[in-house]
């Protein structure tokens, strides 16, 4: 694009990179940590060194739902709520989760929850309810998910106690078998006698073991407990974008069973070093007690705040929110939300109207801007799948399955910088008229991503649409108005229809549009002044709050899915790049700029690359090796997920002589498991049993099953030549079909030695084969004891033992 002036280049990048460096200052003003309070805190505060001594505790050992070890965190747990005045009570209950998870069929379990009270001053009153989940995932000793969350809950009510009677009865929650799938919250909400008795739930969650504790979930009609949390918290952490967003993606917590139940609610939860997130990694160590401070230093206020409301308000209108850099808490009614919209909108369309009128600028080159604008969010897009999949590629098949997690920081990097220079080049392309050179370069990059990656031709597609565009917008060179104009107007229409489908989410859209009127008035109406200091500080002080904005939101979104969808960035950059378009002469050595910002990262995709490929303590390789024992087929097997560079999988499955090979284990596994004969191992077989009750209409297939090994989970394989239906599970009605043909795992978890009986309808006729697996922790006795290579851990299956049992009926 042609200048307006001869003014210094150096000068404007020297503005360009300030601009940056305090977006930079910004997000990580956002993203800063709390110093933990020390143990001698006042009584009455959060002190997270006070919470790290549970930490310390309980994150001992894995302490997985049916495990022996998840009885000594109990007996921790009853002791410390004892020691509070809780009351403790545990509640045993059988449960049968109401979603499907890990191809299950059916999800059930005998739960172990523990439940005390803080008796408010009124406890006629609904009650508040504070809930996290003391179980963890096999093989890790969950520092951070969830054992974060247990000692932040016992602090707050270490803190309440010291503070005195709340007026609202504050019920502690620990429920057993989240992990599993949520099994322990569905059982309290479905019959805990406590269960009618609570007006709100605060839930506390983690997804590694740092960063700062967001609050990314509310239920519908939160604008009571937006304001308050907005009049309580200090130092908030949450964007109703991010709210929006984790309503509409498959995951789920304890706090999903009480939204089923209609009751409101929170969710806080860190994010943060995800290498540790159901790993050997997640100890007591490496949590940081920033981290734990930060979610204490929000969770007390609300909490506290909850307990002494004279009313609870009901589910009412959501509110837009979102926080600036941690310092305070925007709120604002759906109805202001569409009022700043239209204001951002009609704001760049008088801007724009005058300009034309005056002839500043001609409508052609206002359409280009408006097209280069999706030719540079395609272009950012195309090229971060492109070095995603180069990457992965690189990996190979012996990559760990978090290998690329723990390239977080190298791959954002990697990311802002290959962004970034993919966009500057476009727009040096725009600025020469060159359309072939950026036609060439998306062509060439979306046929790769097509043909390298999985998701088919859209890459393709995408990016032929960007070539058009760019054919037909980029045929002339165009000039900074016209093409600012356009590309603000394209945004600003963005942001409407954002505002229609993700009312919400527009705020991210919204904001930055009404922050660039400033500099669309200057280039349009008065571009002599963007020669001078003043226009140049008007243009460059909007630009680095845009730039903050979307550094903090790009940083979270990343956080979220980065490592697996790295494009997800694209949008964040963009309209920084937008925001800066002003402050330099798209003539001013922009494609040096695109040059060196796309040697970069590509420097830093080979560095990821590099470093995925070689474990180390901090981001090891995983391995994976369990034993099934195929008791009534007289078959034993030792069986892995894949083969690790350094050898150790290898080693163990021939470590009684037998040949590993590549093959299915259906019905215990999806995919092909590399497999090895193993010696005769003198397990129990499981108990299981099937035959036929009633008669006639009446008559149900019955199957009664028990573990006989000191197995933490049963897993049952059900397969018939016709539709089962009716089914009950220790005499509770289960919803659904098992379909004919199809292989059903049913899972029972933290049975011991309780038999497990399961009944069903399946019509006048059939057949129906069973495979029963008994999972115990450990390897048989007497299996070799392989140390494991420097930087690896175990991970899902591994290190444990499946014992099957095998019958069939017909009838």
């Amino acid at each position: 694009m042609r200048s307006v002036s001869s003014s210094s280049p150096a000068m404007r990048w020297l503005l360009v990179a300030l601009v940056i460096a305090v977006g930079a200052a910004l997000a990580g003003l956002a993203n800063r940590l709390p110093s933990p309070q020390p143990t001698d805190a006042r009584a009455t505060q959060f002190s997270a060194d006070r919470a790290m001594r549970d930490v310390r505790s309980i994150a001992v050992r894995p302490h997985t739902t049916g495990s022996a070890e998840i009885e000594e965190t109990r007996r921790y747990l009853t002791a410390r709520m004892t020691a509070l005045g809780l009351d403790p009570q545990v509640r045993s209950q059988v449960a049968i989760s109401a979603r499907r998870y890990l191809g299950d069929a059916l999800i059930a379990g005998r739960m172990r929850n523990l439940v005390g009270e803080l008796k408010g001053s009124d406890p006629a009153l609904p009650a508040v309810l504070l809930m996290a989940h003391y179980d963890t995932a096999a093989l890790s000793p969950g520092a951070g998910d969830d054992t974060s969350g247990v000692a932040v809950a016992l602090e707050v009510a270490r803190a309440l106690k010291a503070s005195g009677p709340q007026r609202r009865t504050v019920i502690f929650l620990f429920t057993d078998g989240e992990e599993a799938g949520l099994l322990g919250s569905t059982a309290f909400f479905a019959s805990d006698p406590l269960r009618n008795s609570i007006g709100v739930v605060v839930n506390l969650e983690a997804r590694g073991d740092s960063g700062r504790a967001l609050m990314f979930q509310t239920s519908p009609g939160n604008a009571g407990l937006i304001d308050l949390y907005r009049r309580t918290v200090p130092s908030p952490a949450a964007d109703s974008l991010l709210v929006t967003v984790y309503k509409r993606m498959p995951n789920d917590t304890d706090l999903t069973a009480a939204f089923d139940k209609g009751l409101p609610g929170m969710n806080f939860a860190f994010l943060g070093h995800q290498m540790a997130y159901h790993t050997m990694l997640s100890t007591p160590e490496r949590l940081n007690a920033g981290s734990l401070q930060h979610m204490g230093d929000q969770v007390l206020p609300v909490v506290r705040a909850l307990a002494n409301a004279k009313i609870l308000e009901r589910p009412r209108k959501d509110l837009v929110f979102a926080d600036l850099f941690g310092l305070h808490l925007v709120t604002y009614p759906i109805w202001l939300g569409w009022g700043l919209a239209l204001v951002a909108a009609c704001g760049v369309a008088a801007i724009l109207t005058i300009a034309l009128r005056r002839r500043t600028i001609g409508w052609r080159e206002t359409l280009a801007g408006a097209g280069g604008l999706l030719v540079l969010q395609i272009g950012i897009v195309t090229a971060l799948m492109l070095a995603m999949r180069v990457i992965v590629l690189a990996l190979g098949e012996a990559a760990s399955p978090y290998a690329l997690i723990g390239q977080f920081g190298w791959l954002l990097a990697a990311a802002v910088f290959l962004g970034f220079g993919t966009g500057l080049l476009l727009l040096h392309a725009m600025a020469a008229g060159r359309p072939w050179m950026a036609m060439v370069g998306l062509g060439l990059a979306g046929l790769l991503v097509s043909l390298l990656g999985k998701a088919g031709w859209v890459p393709l597609g995408l990016a032929v649409a960007a070539m058009l565009l760019a054919f037909a917008g980029m045929r002339r060179p165009a000039r900074l108005g016209g093409w600012f104009a356009g590309a603000a107007a394209m945004l600003g229409l963005l942001a409407l229809a954002l505002q229609v489908f993700l009312p919400h989410g527009a705020h991210v859209l919204v904001w930055p549009v009404l922050l660039l009127l400033p500099s669309l008035a200057l280039v349009l109406l008065a571009p002599e002044r963007m020669v001078q200091p003043f226009g140049l500080m008007l243009a460059a002080l909007p630009a680095a709050l845009i730039a903050g904005l979307m550094a903090r939101s790009g940083h979270d979104f990343f956080l979220m899915i980065g490592t697996s969808l790295p494009a997800v960035i694209a949008p964040f950059i963009l309209v920084t790049l937008l925001a800066l378009t002003p402050l330099f002469r798209l003539t001013d050595h922009l494609s040096r700029a695109g040059g060196l910002c796309i040697a970069l990262g590509l420097a830093l995709c080979v560095g990821v690359a590099i470093k995925a490929r070689a474990p180390t303590a901090e981001t090891p390789d995983m391995v994976e090796v369990f034993h099934l024992d195929d008791i009534d087929r007289g078959r034993a097997q030792w069986v892995g997920g894949k083969l690790d560079r350094a050898g150790w999988v290898r080693r163990v499955l021939t470590q009684d002589g037998g040949t590993p090979r590549l093959q299915p284990i259906a019905p215990f596994a999806k995919d092909a498991q590399w497999v090895a004969a193993a010696r005769p191992v003198r397990f129990a077989r499981p108990e299981l049993k099937l035959g036929l009750t009633g008669s006639g209409a009446a008559r149900r297939i019955e199957l009664v099953a028990a573990n006989r090994n000191g197995g933490r989970l049963m897993r049952i394989y059900l397969r018939s030549s016709v539709d089962l239906t009716g089914l009950r599970l220790m005499d509770l009605p289960v919803s659904g079909t098992l379909k004919a043909g199809e292989w059903s795992p049913v899972a029972f978890h933290a049975s011991g030695a309780e038999r497990v009986r399961l009944t069903m309808s399946g019509g006048p006729s059939g057949r129906v084969e069973v495979a029963l697996v008994e999972v115990r922790d450990g390897w048989p006795e007497g299996s070799k004891a392989l140390a494991l290579p420097a930087n690896a851990i175990p991970y899902r299956r591994s290190h444990s033992s499946m014992i099957v049992a095998r019958s069939s009926l017909t009838w």
